[in-house]
C-alpha cells in the first residue's frame, strides 16, 4: 500500500508544482522539468531517481536564494520521500556498470 501512494503521489506532487510555478511564477522552464519529472517516476524510467534528485536539489537551492520557503520545503520533503524503502523499491538507484545498459564490458 505505501509503495503504491509513494508511486502515484510524487509524480502528481511534481504536476502540482509544475502547475503553480506556471501559475504564480510564470517560469515555463521549471514547469515543464517538472513535468518531465513526472513522467519519467510514473513511468518508473531507469533515470527517474537520478532525475528527480537533480529536480529537487536545484529546487531547493533555488528556494533556499530566492526565500521561497515553500518550495524549499517541498523540496527537502521530496529528497526525504526519496529515501523511503517503498520509494527504492519503485525507482532503484543507478549501479555502476548498467549505466549505459547491460552489454557494457566490464573494467
Amino acid at each position: 500500500m505505501a509503495s503504491r501512494l509513494v508511486v502515484v503521489l510524487l509524480p502528481l506532487a511534481c504536476v502540482a508544482y509544475a502547475a503553480a510555478a506556471l501559475a504564480w511564477r510564470h517560469s515555463w522552464i521549471s514547469a515543464i522539468a517538472a513535468v518531465l519529472v513526472a513522467a519519467f517516476l510514473w513511468a518508473r524510467h531507469s533515470r527517474a531517481r537520478f532525475a528527480a534528485y537533480i529536480f529537487f536539489s536545484a529546487m531547493a537551492i533555488r528556494g533556499a536564494l530566492t526565500a521561497a520557503w515553500p518550495a524549499l520545503a517541498f523540496a527537502v520533503g521530496a529528497v526525504l520521500l526519496m529515501q523511503t524503502p517503498a520509494a527504492r523499491a519503485a525507482w532503484p538507484r543507478l549501479r555502476p556498470g548498467r549505466v549505459r545498459g547491460d552489454r557494457m564490458p566490464p573494467p
